[in-house]
């Protein structure tokens, strides 16, 4: 028996390409799971949704045609902005209730 391990930089690519796939359909309105780079059903369902939802014949698998329609919907609204898909920096009680922040500071 033989098997194949796909080269590490294969491997990151590919990790590359979910996370922009989901970054996309989430900023498009679908619920890909968690923004991780790892593909899992909840992924798979949002993509088959969005491809129900263009039309396409219905596959729930990523690839490069899917991340280049993506781009082109989420490019047709440039008035939605993919900040979003950043996640908040989490703030402790010194953060919120420091002397600057009350003082109309920093």
């Amino acid at each position: 028996m033989v098997a194949f391990v796909a080269p590490a930089h294969s491997m990151e690519a590919d990790r590359e390409s979910t996370f922009e796939i989901q970054v996309l359909l989430q900023h498009l309105g679908y619920e890909p799971g968690r923004i991780d780079g790892i593909s899992g059903p909840r992924l798979a369902r949002a993509i088959r949704a969005f491809e129900m939802d263009q039309g396409l014949p219905i596959t729930g698998r990523a690839d490069m045609a899917l991340i280049d329609l993506l781009h082109d919907l989420v490019a047709l609204d440039p008035s939605r902005a993919l900040l979003e898909a950043r996640a908040p920096q989490p703030q402790g009680f010194w953060q919120r209730h420091s002397w600057p922040a009350r003082m109309g500071g920093y």
